[in-house]
C-alpha cells in the first residue's frame, strides 16, 4: 500500500468542497465496514499466497528437481532382421528408470546374410545408426551408450564367418558419435537373450514393483532359438533338477533365482530349415509339409537357399496335417527340451513368432489376446486343409503345426493351457533390448 507522501495529504486536506458538501449522501457506515473486511481479509489472503506458498513451491521444486533425461541405443542383429531401440529414460529419486520414449527401426535380412560380404553387413547397421542419431539430441551424443548384440543367425555361422562381421560393425562404431568401449560388440549368449527378454515383459508390465512373485514367464520365439524365462515358485526343487539353467539375477535391489535355456535350432525359421531336410541336407527338396502347388519356393536360412516342393498328398492340394505333423514331432524330438513342470504354475506371456504367426491365423488382434494350445492345433489344422496355394504364405501350415507341436510336446504344456501372446504393451515394443540397455544404463557397458 502506497505511503502517502506530504504533497499528496495537503491535497486531500485542501478538498473543503468534499467535505462541506451537504447534498452528498451520509456514508452507509454497515456497508463501509463490510468492505473494510473484504478488503483486509484479501489482503490476508494474497499475501499468504504470494510470500507463503511461493517459498512452499520453491521448497518442491528443490527436492523434486527435473532429472535430465538418459538414452541408450541397442541394435538387435537377428537372423531374420537387424532392429535398432533406441530409448530415452528418466532416473526417479529411488535412482531406478522409468521409460520415457523409444524408437524402433529394424531391416531386412539379417546381419548374418552378409557372411560373405561384411562390409554390406555393416552397411546395414549403418542405416539404423543414422536413424538413432536423429532419435537423440545431439548434445546427448557422447553419453549414450551404443551396443550391437548378436543373435542366432551368429551363432550358427563358423566362427571366422562371424568374426568377419563383427569386426566390420567395430570399425563403424569407432566412427560413430555415441559413447562406445570394447564391449559394444559381440554376439549374445542365449541365456542373456532370455533374461532381457524376460525383465522387458515384466518391466512393461509394471510387474517389477514390490515382491517378484507376480511375475510372468517369458517365452520368445525367434529364428534360429527359443527362449524360456521365469521364477520358479519352488526354487530349491528346480535348482537341484536343472542347476546350470539357474541364473542369480539382481532385481530393483532384490536377488532372486532365474531359470532360463535358450534352445538353438528350435527357432521358427530354424526349425523350417530342419523340416525340409530331414531326409537329408539337400537345397533342392520336397517337403509333405508344403502344398503340391509349391514348385522350388525359394527358402534362405542361415548362408543357404532352399528350393522347395510340395510332396503329393493324399488329400489332393491339400497338405496331409497328419503326415506333417508326425515330422514335425520328429524334428523336436531331436532337441532334448526341461519340461520345467514348474511352468505349469506360471502365467506365460508368448511374443515374436509366436505373436506373428497367431495374428496371420486370426487368433488375435493388433492387440494380442489369450490363445490356448488346442486353439494353435486347430488353426494349423484348417490351415493345412486349404486347396488354395497361397504365395505369401506357403508355409503357414507348418509353422502353425510347429508352434502347437512346440508347445505341447516341447515344453510339456496341456493342451488346455492358455498362452498371453503379445507384440507390444502399452505402444512399447517387446525386445530383449529393452532389457539390455537397463542392465547397460546401470552397471555400464
Amino acid at each position: 500500500m502506497e505511503r502517502h507522501t506530504k504533497k499528496t495529504k495537503k491535497i486531500v486536506e485542501e478538498d473543503d468542497t468534499y467535505i462541506n458538501d451537504k447534498t452528498k449522501p451520509e456514508v452507509n457506515q454497515t456497508k463501509y465496514l463490510l468492505y473494510s473486511v473484504f478488503a483486509i481479509s484479501f489482503l490476508i489472503i494474497y499475501s499468504y499466497y504470494t510470500i507463503y506458498k511461493s517459498d512452499f513451491g520453491d521448497k518442491v521444486v528443490k527436492k523434486q528437481p527435473l532429472s535430465e533425461p538418459v538414452y541408450a541405443v541397442i541394435i538387435d542383429a537377428g537372423s531374420t532382421g537387424s532392429r535398432v531401440l533406441a530409448l530415452a529414460f528418466k532416473k526417479t529419486p529411488s535412482g531406478s528408470l522409468e521409460l520415457e520414449d523409444e524408437l524402433f527401426v529394424q531391416v531386412k535380412p539379417g546381419l548374418s546374410s552378409f557372411a560373405d560380404n561384411p562390409k554390406k553387413g555393416a552397411e546395414s547397421i549403418d542405416q539404423l545408426l543414422a536413424k538413432a542419431k536423429n532419435f537423440v539430441p545431439e548434445r546427448y551424443w557422447k553419453s549414450t551408450p551404443l551396443a550391437m548384440r548378436a543373435t542366432a543367425g551368429l551363432r550358427l555361422l563358423p566362427t571366422e564367418k562371424a568374426d568377419g562381421l563383427l569386426n566390420e560393425v567395430v570399425q563403424l562404431f569407432e566412427q560413430n558419435p555415441f559413447y562406445t568401449n570394447a564391449n559394444s560388440v559381440a554376439i549374445m549368449d542365449g541365456i542373456d537373450e532370455g533374461l532381457f527378454s524376460w525383465f522387458t515383459v515384466n518391466f512393461l508390465l509394471d510387474r517389477l514393483n514390490g515382491k517378484l512373485t507376480n511375475t510372468v514367464a517369458a517365452l520368445d520365439l525367434g529364428g534360429g532359438s527359443i527362449q524360456i524365462t521365469f521364477i520358479p515358485t519352488n526354487s530349491k526343487q528346480i535348482i537341484k533338477e536343472l542347476p546350470e539353467f539357474i541364473t542369480e539375477y539382481s532385481i530393483m535391489n532384490e536377488k532372486v533365482n532365474l531359470y532360463s535355456h535358450s534352445y538353438l535350432g528350435l527357432g521358427l525359421m530354424a526349425a523350417r530349415k530342419s523340416v525340409f531336410t530331414i531326409d537329408g541336407d539337400l537345397l533342392n527338396v520336397t517337403s509333405p509339409c508344403v502344398q503340391e502347388a509349391a514348385k522350388g519356393t525359394p527358402y534362405k536360412f542361415a548362408q543357404n537357399t532352399y528350393h522347395v516342393t510340395g510332396a503329393p498328398s493324399k488329400k489332393g492340394p491339400a497338405v496331409d496335417y497328419l503326415l506333417c505333423k508326425s515330422i514335425i514331432e520328429a524334428v523336436v524330438k531331436t532337441v532334448y527340451t526341461d519340461k520345467p513342470k514348474d511352468l505349469l504354475n506360471q502365467k506365460i506371456v508368448a511374443f515374436s513368432y509366436f505373436y506373428d504367426r497367431a495374428q496371420d491365423a486370426g487368433l488375435v488382434g493388433e492387440e494380442g489376446g489369450d490363445v490356448t494350445i488346442k486353439s494353435f492345433y486347430e488353426a494349423a489344422e484348417i490351415e493345412c486343409s486349404q486347396t488354395n496355394y497361397n504365395e505369401l504364405r506357403p508355409f503357414k501350415c507348418l509353422d502353425l503345426t510347429y508352434i502347437s507341436v512346440l508347445l505341447e510336446q516341447g515344453f510339456g504344456l496341456p493342451v488346455e493351457t492358455s498362452v498371453s501372446l503379445l507384440n507390444t504393451i502399452d505402444g512399447h515394443e517387446i525386445s530383449w533390448a529393452l532389457g539390455a540397455a537397463y542392465h547397460i544404463l546401470q552397471n555400464g557397458l
